[in-house]
């Protein structure tokens, strides 16, 4: 019986001789859940039976190690691992999906991965991981080739003994596959280097093994369509190996983009809306008679529908949207995609708290994935009434979660829903950020819960009876000491922002290098095509992480100028005064817009509140506690929410 909703997506299909139920695949991440020896946990065996119950028709958990090297996840580099690999097959399949393995060398990217075991092609290592220590890897010899041959082919003996249908061959993002294939990292000059047809030698040559050693098992591999890197692989090239591994005996082409090391793609931050790369993902459907997966930017089941219906993929992949909702494929199915809780493509949880610290891999806006001591939206004993001051994402999580919880809910936002997601949502490339204000929009109206749009105050707040105030009353402007603020060339970048970005000016100068201000700049040099120079007090960029990197490179991108250690002390005759590396100086531009950074609002409101009561429970929550990120502000909602 067909979907009525999505009638292509919820069509069953084949990977080899393994039926599918439907064309949804969660794609392989590594969550870091897994014992320090690479065998799953229990909090493993959990992730991946909410994982099997979302709904997708294929589920491929962590990636797995073909040899045993320190932190990458799970491992399946020896016999011993088949048992406890079993478990995690065996629930898979009980929670209704195709249980599916990844197998993976990190190669050179064992220094992203913090890992021991650091080889590649040739020893050539990416210059900014060099920089921030990462090491040059060893070349591996053509022995060396031989017996990693053999390293896989063993993985996927066993990964097909302990009860995996499909099993996904990493060759794509940088790791050691893919540093073969990859012309840029690939210098060698003997029957593993130089043409394509050697490049793509060592991948063949594991295809071969595997068929050999696990016959029958369904055989996807997967490949960066680009990888993003100067010089690297190109989608022309990448539709040629597809073909090779065709003819290999591959029964699937699992595609994906860019590499680890290419932080803006990786990070999210140049990606287009929707799908990505449509047109050459369609390079290689076409290219090859066996189905392709596609995943990237694949945000909502409406974009799935139209790739399948387009005849541009076979299947359709979720990575990051799984984990901001595991439950995509499920709601989708039963006609609710307006309950999908959306990916931002922030890159917080899951790259700058998750992987690149050695952390878990989170979710920014899923602050209950993981969650295994009870519900997740656990009944109050006694319901309370409760008060939630501002509807940014801390106040509407905490709204929405204390609803869910049995509690009386009233919502004060003065402004609109969403608040400083607002302003974030001016730039085109921040189309992601509206998606989490519609959720919040809709997920507040569909739980009942009443919304007052004005200011909320110390009598409204004591005189309405409540038990709790949840205050989210978010940060202020910081107005720094400099003189000559008030003159009709300077403004707040919030003020900016808030009256939709427009000037006249040509020449600008945002002072502050935060999100905001990084932001502000981006506007105006991308979409406005004007001259920007960004200042910051400090040496470095102000947003860190994955995230900053990714901010940087734009902004270089974009022709702004970025100028360190410049203290802005007044603005005189409408031009910006610094004191900077060579002293004093006036930068001539039209405009000046300050991203001062904030200050929190919490403490004033609780002991206004205080004051008045002593029966009112006072919680503070995002920003007003402390200016952060949007994770922060979710989490602390969430947390807030359950704890009353």
């Amino acid at each position: 019986m067909k979907n009525k909703f999505y009638p292509k997506l919820f069509e069953r299909g084949y990977v080899g001789n393994v039926e599918v139920k439907n064309r949804a695949v969660r794609m392989p991440m590594g969550t870091e859940l897994g014992n320090p020896d690479g065998s799953p946990s229990w909090a493993t065996l959990k992730a991946y039976a909410e994982a099997g119950d979302g709904g997708t028709g294929i589920v491929f958990m962590d990636n797995a190690g073909v040899t045993q090297f320190h932190h990458v996840g799970l491992s399946i580099a020896s016999d011993p691992y088949i048992g406890p690999m079993s478990l995690l097959a065996k629930t898979i399949k009980q929670h209704g999906a195709v249980p599916g393995l990844q197998i993976v060398h990190p190669g050179r990217d064992a220094a992203f991965v913090r890992g021991d075991d650091l080889i590649s092609s040739s020893r050539i290592m990416w210059e900014p991981w060099y920089e921030n220590g990462g090491g040059v890897p060893r070349e591996l010899s053509i022995e060396e080739i031989h017996q990693y041959v053999e390293y896989f082919g063993d993985a996927a003996r066993r990964g097909q003994t302990a009860g995996f249908e499909i099993i996904d061959i990493h060759a794509a993002c940088g790791v050691l596959l893919s540093n073969f294939l990859s012309p840029r990292n690939n210098r060698r000059n003997d029957m593993y280097g130089g043409s394509l047809h050697n490049r793509a030698r060592f991948l063949i040559e594991v295809i071969r093994n595997i068929k050999k050693k696990a016959p029958g098992v369904a055989l996807s591999v997967r490949l960066s369509g680009i990888d993003f890197e100067p010089e690297g692989i190109t989608i022309e090239e990448t539709v040629e190996v597809a073909k090779m591994c065709e003819a290999a005996g591959a029964d699937a082409i699992n595609i994906t983009w860019g590499s680890h090391a290419e932080v803006v793609n990786a990070a999210g931050l140049l990606s287009k809306h929707g799908a990505n790369h449509v047109e050459a993902a369609q390079m290689i459907k076409d290219a090859v008679s066996i189905p392709t997966m596609l995943c990237g930017g694949i945000y909502s089941p409406e974009i799935g529908e139209e790739l399948l219906e387009n005849g541009v993929t076979d299947f359709v992949g979720i990575g990051k949207p799984a984990l901001a909702d595991p439950m995509w494929a499920k709601k989708a199915k039963e006609g609710h995609p307006e309950d999908i809780r959306p990916c931002i493509g922030c890159g917080v949880g899951c790259h700058d708290r998750g992987m690149l610290s050695g952390g878990v891999v989170q979710c920014a806006v899923n602050a209950s994935l993981y969650k295994y001591d009870g519900p997740v939206y656990p009944q109050a004993e006694v319901s309370k009434k409760v008060i939630v001051v501002g509807a940014g994402p801390a106040g509407c999580e905490a709204a929405i979660t204390a609803k869910k919880c049995g509690h009386e809910v009233t919502l004060y936002e003065k402004r609109s829903i969403g608040g400083v997601l607002k302003e974030a949502t001016v730039s085109d490339s921040k189309e992601d950020l509206g998606r989490l204000i519609t959720y919040y929009e809709t997920q507040l109206k569909k739980n009942g819960i009443d919304v007052v749009f004005e200011e909320a105050n110390v009598d409204t707040i004591v005189k309405g009876g409540y038990d709790v105030a949840i205050l989210a009353t978010g940060a202020k402007v910081r107005v720094p000491e400099v003189k000559g603020l008030d003159s009709k060339e300077a403004i707040y970048a919030m003020d900016f922002l808030d009256q939709g970005a427009k000037t006249d000016a040509q020449n600008i100068v945002v002072v502050g290098g935060g999100i905001v201000g990084a932001e502000t700049a981006l506007i105006l040099a991308e979409e406005q095509g004007k001259n920007v120079t960004i200042t910051t007090r400090s040496p470095e960029f102000f947003v860190a992480g994955v995230m900053g990197i990714a901010y940087m490179t734009r902004l270089a991108m974009a022709g702004v100028k970025n100028c360190p250690k410049m203290q802005l002390i007044a603005i005189e005759d409408g031009k910006p005064v610094f004191v900077g590396p060579r002293g004093i100086e006036t930068m001539d531009v039209d405009q000046v817009i300050i991203s001062s950074g904030f200050i929190p609002t919490f403490n004033k409101l609780r002991d206004e509140i205080e004051a008045a009561s002593d029966e009112i429970e006072v919680v503070g929550i995002g920003d007003c506690m402390a200016p952060r990120m949007v994770m922060d502000a979710v989490h602390e909602g969430y947390i807030a929410g359950i704890n009353i």
